[in-house]
């Protein structure tokens, strides 16, 4: 399973080097399809493979209620006590070589909350 996301992640990384080529050309909803849905899906709700890894719902009220948007930053930046999961700046950085400021995430993850 491991070999898979990894083999998964390559293959976007590849193709995500072909489309962003700086900072400002990073489009969230890309990167997270690419990245991030692989276990946090692509509606928010945990993959059969995120819930193994323990990945939040982040369609759950309660769950997106106990976040501040600090502590989403902090967590993509720093990581989280799941030792299953990596920042997703590191993750971008290493995987897609490119820099960007991961801010750009947290309205994303809000817009998995209730409504």
């Amino acid at each position: 399973m491991k070999r898979t996301l990894l083999v998964g992640v390559f293959f976007f990384g590849v193709v995500f080097s072909f489309v962003a080529e700086s900072k400002a050309d990073v489009n969230p909803d890309q990167v997270y399809g690419m990245l991030c849905a692989l276990c946090h899906g692509a509606d928010g709700q945990p993959t059969k493979q995120g819930k193994q890894f323990g990945s939040p719902d982040f369609t759950d009220v309660n769950w997106q209620k106990s976040k501040t948007d600090d502590q989403l930053l902090l967590s993509m930046t720093k990581g989280t006590d799941n030792p299953n999961y990596r920042p997703i700046k590191d993750m971008i950085e290493e995987l897609l070589g490119v820099s960007v400021d991961v801010s750009i995430f947290v309205p994303k993850v809000r817009n998995f909350g209730p409504k």
